[in-house]
């Protein structure tokens, strides 16, 4: 991401290291592959040749630690793919921020991580994503026990950055912000940041509803087995997320909304007028309280997904 961060390592002459390239302005197959299982190798393979590296050495200590941590993060995490067959809910669901300030977001229970530490890779975010950019991009995500939940972002041929943080009840949480102004970072880079936070926390919360998705195995058995070879990855946290249509489900009958099958669809979540003393509560810009009254998801995949009404608002942070 050319204007996203700064990179301050010399991947180019790191890959060479490996023996798959031939000078600094060398860009090597092993940081391009786009395949779930292949990208993860990739970034694990490349971090760890950099850590041992000598063209290292003179970047700044915060970022080796980082690639340090990312490492041990993604051995010891939980792995989960959302391929294309999730970007029109995933829209949807970011689409109920619009207009709402940062510390004003208000997020489901379901948005907490499935398991402390986890690596999610999500197609949706790669729209958000300009012509330049790397493609291959994965988040970090840690739980932590007053329930804020950081994001990482993480690509091959990239140092790791974090990027923000969500709480339910709190918002965004961003480095460098003041609470007026953002640190010199580009309108490109806070569009990226804001759509890639509200995914990843629709994503967790689709993942935690098994009422609407199945989290299979990713790969194939042979590809997992040489992961745990290769990388020390154990083999059963690889999950690839598919929507749950074969499982049976409880419909709409003919007393009941009509008799039609309703396709998957959001509904939004939206703020509605609230007394300061209600739970939660918030002053808005115009002096009035409110209250955020949450999304849910209605009807199920088997009946097709109902796409958004409204496109994405390209430009707008929130």
């Amino acid at each position: 991401m050319s204007d996203i961060y700064a990179n301050k390592v010399p991947w180019g002459a790191v890959a060479q290291t490996m023996g798959v390239g031939d000078g600094e302005d060398y860009v090597p197959k092993i940081g391009n592959r786009m395949g779930f299982i292949e990208t993860i190798s990739d970034t694990l393979s490349i971090y760890r040749q950099a850590i041992k590296s000598e063209l290292v050495q003179n970047a700044p200590f915060a970022n080796t630690m980082l690639m340090r941590e990312t490492v041990d993060h993604i051995k010891n995490g939980d792995l989960y793919h959302m391929d294309d067959d999730f970007n029109e809910i995933l829209k949807d669901y970011g689409d109920q921020f619009d207009n709402v300030e940062f510390k004003e977001m208000r997020f489901s229970e379901f948005t907490r991580p499935p398991s402390k530490k986890c690596y999610v890779r999500i197609s949706q975010v790669e729209n958000y994503l300009g012509d330049e950019d790397i493609k291959n991009v994965g988040f970090i995500t840690e739980y932590f026990e007053d329930q804020m939940t950081s994001v990482r972002v993480v690509a091959p041929l990239k140092p790791p950055m974090p990027i923000g943080a969500y709480h339910p009840t709190k918002g965004i949480f961003w480095p460098n912000y003041d609470g007026d102004n953002f640190d010199d970072w580009s309108e490109h880079k806070i569009q990226f940041h804001t759509n890639a936070i509200l995914s990843i926390a629709g994503a967790f919360e689709l993942i935690n509803n098994p009422r609407f998705v199945l989290s299979q195995a990713a790969g194939t058995r042979a590809q997992r087995r040489q992961m745990k070879r290769e990388q020390n990855i154990p083999v059963e946290v690889w999950h690839k997320i598919t929507w749950n249509v074969d499982e049976t489900t409880v419909v709409a009958n003919d007393n009941d909304r009509g008799g039609w099958h309703m396709p998957l669809h959001y509904t939004r979540g939206h703020f509605r007028k609230a007394e300061p003393h209600w739970e939660n509560a918030v002053c808005r810009k115009d002096g009035n309280y409110y209250k955020w009254i949450e999304g849910f998801w209605s009807g199920h995949p088997a009946f097709g997904i109902k796409k958004g009404y409204h496109a994405p608002k390209i430009g707008k942070v929130a």
